[in-house]
C-alpha cells in the first residue's frame, strides 16, 4: 500500500446516521476533503446490504488489504460546527493515517476557507462530486437497472415531483411526531400542471415520489393516470428497520428523480430531494412549493454556507 492517508465515510450498523440524503451529504463532504488533501476515499457502508442494487467497488474499504492501527474517528452526526475551526485553521490537517468520519453535514466547504487550499473552487469541485454520484460512486446495477427500466421505459418529458412530509406517515417510525402539514397540496399540483403545460402541452409524465402515500390518490385526480409514473413498493425510512428486505425504492426513487427526469419539482428542505437535484443530469430544477427556480448552490448545505 502506498501512503497516501485514507478517508472513510462510515455508515454503521446500531448508529442514527439519517435517510440516505443525509448519509450522500456526507459522503460527497468526505470525498471532496479527501480530494483536496490528495488522499485516498472510501465507503465502508455496513449499515445495510445496498450492494444487492449500487455498486461502490471501487471505494469498497473492506475490500481493501490493509492493517492500519493509526486510525482516528470523527464522530460529527448533526455536528457540522465541530470541525469548522480546525479545517480552517490549522496547516497540519489530519495527521493519522487513516481518517473514518460518521457524518450527515456539509462539512468540506470549511478546508476552503484554510490559507493552504484557499486556490481551490469549491463550487466546481463540489458540483463536479455531485455529478457522479450514479455514474461513478454508486452505480446501479442489472437488478437496479431493470426496476428502473420497468417504471420509466418509453416514458417521454419526464417530470419529477418530490414531497416531503415528515417520518409520522411512515410505517417504519412508529411514535415519531415530525410531519410537514400540506394543506394546500391541490393548489400546488394545479400550478406544477399549468409549469408543466406551458413547457410540453400534453406530452409529458410525472413520476411522483413522497414519504406520504396518502398523497398520491390526489396525484392521479389531477393528472392523467396514464402520465403517472409511481413506484409501489413500500415507502420505508433508511434509518429505521425495515419491514420489507427489499428497500429499493429509496435508492431507485432518488435515481429516478436524478437521471431520468428534464424537470425536477423538490421540496428544498428535504436532503433526499437536494441531493437528486446536485445530482441531475439537468439543471430545471423548481422549489415543489412556490414553483421558482431553485438556486443549486442554496442546496448544498442546510447550515452555513460560506460561498
Amino acid at each position: 500500500m502506498d501512503n497516501l492517508k485514507i478517508f472513510v465515510i462510515k455508515y454503521e450498523k446500531n448508529v442514527c446516521l439519517g435517510g440516505f440524503g443525509d448519509r450522500i451529504v456526507g459522503l460527497i463532504a468526505v470525498k471532496l476533503i479527501s480530494k483536496i488533501l490528495k488522499g485516498k476515499f472510501y465507503i465502508l457502508w455496513e449499515k445495510e446490504n445496498i450492494t444487492k442494487y449500487l455498486n461502490y467497488k471501487k471505494y469498497d474499504y473492506k475490500l481493501l488489504e490493509h492493517t492500519e492501527k493509526d486510525i482516528k474517528v470523527y464522530h460529527l452526526i448533526d455536528k457540522p460546527l465541530k470541525l469548522k475551526e480546525y479545517l480552517i485553521n490549522s496547516t497540519k490537517l489530519f495527521p493519522n493515517r487513516v481518517n473514518e468520519f460518521i457524518l450527515n453535514q456539509e462539512i468540506s466547504q470549511y478546508i476552503y476557507k484554510n490559507i493552504l487550499y484557499d486556490d481551490k473552487n469549491y463550487l466546481l469541485d463540489i458540483f463536479s462530486e455531485y455529478k457522479k454520484l450514479y455514474t461513478d460512486i454508486l452505480i446501479p446495477n442489472i437488478i437496479f437497472n431493470k426496476k428502473v427500466e420497468n417504471l420509466v421505459s418509453n416514458k417521454t418529458n419526464i417530470v419529477g415531483i418530490q414531497i416531503r412530509c415528515g417520518d409520522f406517515y411512515m410505517i417504519t417510525n412508529p411514535g415519531e411526531n415530525y410531519q410537514n402539514n400540506i394543506t394546500n397540496f391541490i393548489k400546488i399540483l394545479s400550478n406544477i400542471k399549468n409549469k408543466c403545460e406551458e413547457k410540453y402541452k400534453n406530452n409529458y409524465n410525472i413520476f411522483f415520489t413522497t414519504d406520504n402515500i396518502n398523497l398520491l390518490q390526489d396525484v392521479y385526480n389531477m393528472f392523467d393516470k396514464t402520465q403517472i409514473i409511481y413506484n409501489n413498493d413500500l415507502i420505508q425510512h433508511l434509518d429505521r428497520n425495515s419491514i420489507d428486505d427489499d428497500i429499493s425504492k429509496t435508492f431507485i426513487d432518488n435515481y429516478i428523480l436524478s437521471q431520468k427526469t428534464e424537470m425536477l419539482f423538490i421540496d428544498p428542505n428535504s436532503n433526499f430531494g437536494r441531493i437528486a437535484a446536485l445530482s441531475s443530469i439537468h439543471n430545471n430544477i423548481y422549489n415543489t412549493y412556490d414553483i421558482k427556480v431553485v438556486d443549486k448552490k442554496k442546496l448544498l448545505s442546510k447550515a452555513e454556507l460560506l460561498f
